[in-house]
């Protein structure tokens, strides 16, 4: 939750208490440390990938992205 001014954050904590402050900046915390482990998992797996190999895969993932995209669209316009 984000409050434009500092004395709000202050008056909320003195009523809610700190509890729920915590348990978001945990929840933060995991989700950070979830997406450091994908990102560093996703390293690993590409790490001895060609830089070759890297464009085919890239443009790969492109045709069939953009091939979704058009799939969407056609859907949307029949709608």
């Amino acid at each position: 939750m984000s409050y434009p001014y500092p004395q709000d954050r202050h008056a909320d904590r003195k009523t809610k208490g700190e509890q729920p402050y915590k348990d978001e900046k945990e929840s933060l915390t995991q989700q950070a440390s979830q997406i450091q482990a994908e990102a560093e998992a996703y390293g690993e797996a590409r790490r001895d990938e060609s830089d070759e190999d890297r464009s085919q895969r890239v443009a790969d993932e492109m045709r069939e992205r953009l091939r979704q995209v058009a799939e969407e669209v056609r859907q949307d316009e029949n709608a």
